[in-house]
């Protein structure tokens, strides 16, 4: 299940039932200090990581700092809930969204949902059909791409994996003559039944030539004819 990581106390700010959240699947996990939450993105990386900084500036901002040094930390978007005095300094720690500290707990929670829709939103996706290949703990199954960004992509699969599964995957690009292929790790981020039996995925690890191989067949200019 994807999970939205609150740091030192950062879930008082937000309703304590929060009915979009039990709508949805996200989940919501705790860290205290940013060793805590170093851990807990090496362990299962959020796809998103709330600092109250109003509460413990120090700790807030060690922890931004530690994460946006943190090879896999680096990755994950930060909202940094701040008193508007201090919002130069979070973003100067690496923040990447800034949030009023004084807005009461709905406001920060139409903000959390904003931000997420936006980050599922925001990398183009363009169609493909390919087949793929994935492991979850060894056991080998097979899928078809059906769309790919930068960030993830979907596959359509009599399989579909759990939400929150990391799998490791493979696959070659269409069109691609040289024979290279994309390797690397996923986290599954949405299951579907129907229309199409299948899962959305989130890259997690990706090597470097990987990322740049799925990068130009994204590029209009690099691209050689469309998608199969």
């Amino acid at each position: 299940m994807p999970t939205i990581l609150l740091l030192d106390g950062a879930r008082r700010r937000l309703p304590a039932e929060p009915k979009w959240l039990s709508r949805s699947d996200w989940s919501l996990r705790d860290a205290a200090t940013a060793d805590e939450a170093l851990r807990a993105v090496a362990s299962h990386p959020p796809a998103l990581v709330i600092v109250d900084f109003e509460r413990n500036p120090e700790t807030a901002l060690e922890t931004i700092r530690a994460l946006r040094a943190d090879p896999v930390g680096r990755e994950v978007p930060l909202l940094v809930l701040a008193p508007p005095h201090r919002a130069d300094e979070a973003l100067r720690a690496g923040a990447g969204h800034v949030f009023t500290a004084e807005a009461p707990p709905e406001a920060v929670l139409a903000e959390v949902g904003r931000l997420l829709d936006l980050l599922e939103r925001a990398a183009p996706r363009v169609s493909v059909d390919a087949p793929v290949a994935f492991w979850r703990d060894g056991r080998p199954a097979e899928g078809r791409l059906t769309d790919l960004s930068s960030t993830g992509f979907f596959t359509a699969t009599s399989e579909p994996q759990p939400v929150g599964a990391r799998l490791e995957i493979s696959f070659k690009l269409p069109h691609d003559r040289t024979g290279k292929v994309v390797t690397g790790e996923v986290i599954v981020v949405r299951r579907a039944e129907s229309p199409e039996s299948g899962f959305g995925a989130r890259f997690f690890r990706l090597p470097q030539n990987a990322s740049r191989l799925i990068d130009e067949y994204l590029d209009p200019r690099a691209r050689r004819g469309g998608p199969d």
